[in-house]
């Protein structure tokens, strides 16, 4: 995985929408969100900055935006630093608090069972 990418909570709705919808202007991002126009520029501005963001001049005033890092190495880079911080890097110190503490189904477990078997 390349360097480490720190996204602030705040900024994680903008990569939601690149994630999802791909390559667009700041109005096509801006109209998916909730908030003011101004922070939401900076916010966006801080994720180009980061190297999160792409952004590909289309005028001297319009750029398109895509993301640079992928949701999945987001997804793996939080899960490793969750896993670290909170359960000493131990996954199964993490799946039985999960299915000791939160409401998994048994048909979860069976689904986590079968993937469990595949990659044996």
């Amino acid at each position: 995985m390349k360097e480490k990418i720190k996204i602030a909570d705040a900024e994680l709705p903008i990569m939601k929408v690149l994630w999802e919808q791909g390559e667009l202007t700041s109005p096509e991002i801006f109209a998916h969100l909730e908030g003011n126009k101004s922070t939401l520029k900076t916010l966006l501005q801080r994720l180009v900055g980061k190297g999160a963001v792409k952004a590909t001049e289309i005028n001297s005033r319009s750029y398109r935006y895509s993301p640079i890092l992928s949701r999945q190495d987001y997804i793996n880079q939080e899960r490793s630093g969750f896993l670290q911080k909170v359960f000493d890097g131990s996954a199964q110190k993490m799946l039985l608090n999960f299915v000791k503490e939160e409401k998994i189904t048994r048909d979860d477990l069976q689904k986590l069972l079968d993937i469990i078997e595949e990659d044996e």
